[in-house]
Order: C-alpha cells, then structure tokens, then sequence
C-alpha cells in the first residue's frame, strides 16, 4: 500500500512542479484520472501536503548530505529525496531502513538503476540527522520553511515573536470546522446525526453553529447529512463574515467573487430563504460547483458570470465582497500558497480589489451594508484598501463589527481581523461599510 502511495505521491508532485496550477487542483485531476485506494489517496494526499509545505527544510537537509548543489540534481531525484526525507526525518510511523529501501526500489523503477545509488547513499545519511536540531547557517525562514520576503513582512507587520508563532502554527495540520444548517434541523437532529456518525466534535472557537473535527471528514462528507445540507464544510472564520453581513429575510443580496458558494449558502440559511441571492464570479468552472451545490441543497441562488470590477448588477440591500486575495490566511490548509506568492503579488491583488470595491458600491442601496472581506494578513489587502475607499467614497461610513461578531476578533478600526495563532481559525479581514447617500 505505501509504495504505491509513495508512487502516487511523486508522480503528483512531479506534475505540480511542472506547472502553475495549485496543488489541489493538480491532486484533485490526478485522482480522477487514477484508481487509489482510500489508503492510497490518504497517504498520497499527505506526503504531497506535508512535502510540499516543508519543502524549504527539506533542501536544507539535502544539501547538508550533497557534495553538490542541490540545483545540479535530477528534478525527480529531488522530488523523491524531498519524499524520502520527509518520510524519514518527520514522520515516526516509518521505520528509517524501511524508508531507505522503499524509496531506492521506486527510484528503479521511475527512473534507473544509475539513480538509486545516489539516492542510497543520500538517503542513509539521514539516519545521523537531528530532526529537532537546527541547521547551522540556515535562515529561519529556511528552517520554518516559508520564503524570506514573506517572513520579512510579517517581522515588520506583527514583530519577530508573532510571526514564529504564525509560522508554527501554519505547518500544523489545519483543522476543520463543519457548519451546522440552524435553518432547516433541529438541535436534536444534529445532535442524533453527530451520535450516528461516531466523530468526536467540540464546538469551534466563539459559535455554537459551527464544530470542529480532528478526523471523519470522508465520514460526513458522504453522509446523506451532507447532501441534504444537514453539514457544510466551512472554516469557523469564513462564517463570521457572513455574520458581520447578517443578511435578513426578503433583501437583494450580491454575493460578489463568491464561487464555489459555501458564504452564499450560509446568507441563504441566514434568510430562511426567503430573498433574493445572487452570487457572481469570473470562472464559469467555479460557479459549476457552486451551482451544483445550491441546487442540490434547493437554496434560491442565482448563478451569474459576471466581473465584479466592470459588469452591472442589480440594486441590492446588501454586498458580499469576497475579494481575491494572496490567500496568507488560508496556508495552513493550502500549503503551496507559500511557494506561488511573490511580493509584488499583495500590491497587485490590492490594486484589483479597490477596484471592485469601487464599482460594486454603485450598485447597493442608500442605507445598504457592504461587506469586503478577504483570507489574507496583509494590511496592504485589508485595511489599506478599506481606508483609500473611505477616503474617496465619503458617502459610506466604516461601521463596528461588535454586534456581528466575537468582540475578540475585532480589530483597532472594529473590523474582523483574525490572526491565527492567537484565535485558531483561519487568518480573515472583512469591513463592514454602509451607504449613507
């Protein structure tokens, strides 16, 4: 079983790093296309997240073990030396001669005989490695393994102390929140359905809508509890810009930038379903799966494919901005986020979401709320394009999210503004803003 998993495993990174598209995405095609078993496709699925979010330490290793750049490697031999290495230096429930044997075997066999000596006697070199002893004269963000740019700005944004801790807490396994429907089920209901499923739950950080899982997500996720909407898998901070909307029944509502559609599906339980819900976005792909998730729940969305930043909408009561961001909020369940980002890319997206903003306040209604919200840390992406709307829109007001939202998460300006570490749940900014025209 874990030599085929081990197989898998290298032949999807081999894909991604051949290409830009995200590491899910790259997974997700692969196992369409290929039949794994369950234990397979678990095991595939977490040595590519673990090799990929660690890779940065990886090399570090390696190069410790080479008489050579580590560039001047074979790009598979690198991949399965990343593999092995991870295998053998971070995951105790393999035992090291095992790891070595496996990974020369699948060097033969994906490769050739000329290549497993190397990998051999790389790969033995690990048995005389500390896992828990730093390199010497490696970088912290090298030890961490995040680019240096990055670990650069969250120094100079939340100060050294803070952004180890985000570190830390990002290259932990991310957990995951499922969010109960209040609207159609009783307590009783969820409460029977929960028993049935045999998951230990606790409730998620400041909600007793939403609970936290450490397994059985394949559980629910194939439970008619989750077809029927019974279940959503939504991260517990992704729900409170929902609730800092708090949309009521028989309002417009725009839910702009909104596929695959799980903060619509929540304005819809918010509602009852009684209003108007219209949920827009770029990638026709993306509103397929939200589509199909709305009409499979029965929710009254309509789907449109529509650029927020130039096309016209309906007046609406209420806005949902969920813009596109660099995502930093979100890696510690998107662990190739790390690696696709580049500086220039907060100043980029933050350009492109004053840019929505800009054009969908056009569209809300005099006395309307207007939430922009994004799943990233950056100021550049929060606050700053809050405070440059304001200052070029001065019929709209910032209004405070302590009604809406735990107190705790309220940042100096009363905007949700989560930091992991500290709340345990994903990094997310959102403004409430109102027309006051």
């Amino acid at each position: 079983m874990k030599n085929d998993a081990r197989f898998h495993a290298f032949k999807i990174l081999k894909k991604y790093y051949n290409q830009s598209d995200r590491l899910h995405q790259v997974r997700d095609i692969y196992f369409k296309h290929n039949s794994l078993t369950q234990q397979d496709l678990s095991r595939a699925l977490v040595l590519t997240n673990e090799v990929v979010r660690w890779e940065s330490r990886l090399d570090g290793w390696i190069t410790s073990n080479l008489d050579k750049p580590i560039t001047k490697l074979h790009p598979s031999i690198l991949i399965i030396l990343r593999l092995g290495y991870f295998e053998a230096l971070m995951d105790d429930a393999i035992p090291p001669h095992a790891v070595v044997h496996s990974w020369v075997e699948l060097t033969k066999k994906v490769m050739s005989k000329k290549f497993s000596g190397l990998v051999n006697a790389v790969m033995r070199k690990t048995i005389d490695l500390d896992p828990s002893a730093q390199l010497k004269n490696v970088p912290l963000s090298d030890w961490l393994s995040y680019p240096q740019w990055l670990v650069d700005h969250w120094i100079n944004h939340y100060g050294e102390e803070n952004t180890v801790a985000l570190c830390h807490y990002f290259n932990k396994n991310a957990s995951t929140d499922v969010r109960l429907n209040s609207w159609k089920n009783s307590q009783d209901d969820v409460a029977s359905a929960l028993d049935e499923l045999e998951i230990p739950w606790e409730f998620s950080p400041e909600s007793k809508v939403f609970i936290r899982i450490s397994k059985g997500l394949n559980k629910i996720l194939k439970s008619e509890w989750f077809q029927t909407g019974m279940f959503n898998i939504q991260n517990r901070s992704s729900g409170a810009v929902v609730e800092l909307l708090d949309p009521q029944p028989n309002e417009t509502i725009l839910d702009v930038c909104a596929a695959p559609g799980t903060k619509t599906n929540y304005i819809v339980e918010k509602q009852k379903g009684e209003g108007t819900v219209i949920a827009s976005d770029m990638s026709m792909a993306r509103i397929k799966k939200g589509k199909m998730r709305s009409e499979a729940l029965e929710y009254p969305v309509e789907w449109v494919c529509k650029d927020a930043s130039t096309d016209a909408f309906p007046m609406a009561d209420r806005i949902l901005i969920d813009a596109p961001c660099t995502g930093t909020g979100v890696m510690g369940r998107r662990p190739d986020i790390r690696w696709r980002r580049e500086k220039e890319d907060v100043h980029a997206m933050a350009a492109i979401q004053l840019a929505i903003l800009m054009h969908m306040s056009q569209f809300l209604k005099k006395d309307g709320v207007m939430v922009y919200a994004t799943c990233s840390l950056e100021a550049e992406e929060n606050w700053n394009v809050v405070e440059s709307f304001l200052k070029l829109n001065d019929n709209f007001f910032l209004e405070s999210g302590k009604d809406f939202v735990p107190e705790s998460w309220l940042n100096e300006q009363n905007c949700l503004a989560t930091f992991p570490p500290r709340h345990n749940v994903d990094g997310m900014f959102a403004a409430r803003l109102r027309n006051n025209d």
